[in-house]
């Protein structure tokens, strides 16, 4: 009976000679999965197992850039803050953020410009764990660091998280901090005899 065979190309010691080291395997044989990094991403190590063309091969570096780019806007689209300091929250649009980050990165937008905002934690009671918000890429890296004797949570020019140490510092009610970044509590019902331990309807 003749057996099929799968031919594929072991690129992990490819050098400068022929392309990659061929090895035969028979149906049922395990075959070795591509490498990719730690997110899915694509990376060269990727590429380089893939047996592709010279073509193949040059386009597939080229999208390493496109993915990249895509990362970048995709990260910017976190919590973003308009023109008048509104914090939006596109958690919600989760498919339609990859989608625009996607787009953008393969119609060519890259960052090239000077970067005039930057990421800063926001941490407290009830928020999720990523949240941040945008604050001028000269001051520190915390709010700690930035708040100053002088400010006061009612100045609009504070980030909020410096308004919030703020007012806590002047025993001011702090402030509420936007609904976007608060995490809605979970609340459970149980019902269990105190006695047996056993789960009764409710």
């Amino acid at each position: 009976m003749r057996q099929n065979k799968v031919e594929v190309v072991d690129a992990s010691d490819r050098g400068s000679g022929p392309r990659g080291n061929r090895r035969r395997y028979r149906p049922g044989d395990p075959i070795p999965a591509l490498q990719f990094g730690q997110h899915g991403e694509l990376t060269p190590r990727t590429i380089k197992q893939a047996n592709l063309t010279p073509e193949e091969e040059a386009r597939a570096f080229e999208m390493l850039e496109v993915q990249a780019a895509y990362l970048q806007i995709l990260e910017c689209l976190s919590y973003p803050v308009d023109p008048e300091g509104h914090t939006h929250d596109l958690s919600a649009l989760g498919p339609t953020k990859v989608a625009i980050a996607w787009t953008l990165a393969l119609k060519g937008a890259r960052f090239s410009g000077k970067e005039y905002i930057k990421k800063r934690g926001y941490h407290g009671g009830g928020l999720y764990e990523d949240v941040h918000t945008w604050v001028d890429s000269r001051a520190p890296d915390t709010a700690a660091a930035e708040l100053k004797p002088h400010h006061r949570s009612t100045d609009p020019k504070l980030p909020p998280d410096t308004a919030r140490l703020a007012a806590v510092r002047d025993g001011i009610a702090a402030q509420q901090v936007p609904d976007v970044w608060r995490q809605a509590p979970k609340i459970t019902f149980e019902n269990v005899d105190r006695d047996t331990g056993e789960e009764v309807p409710l």
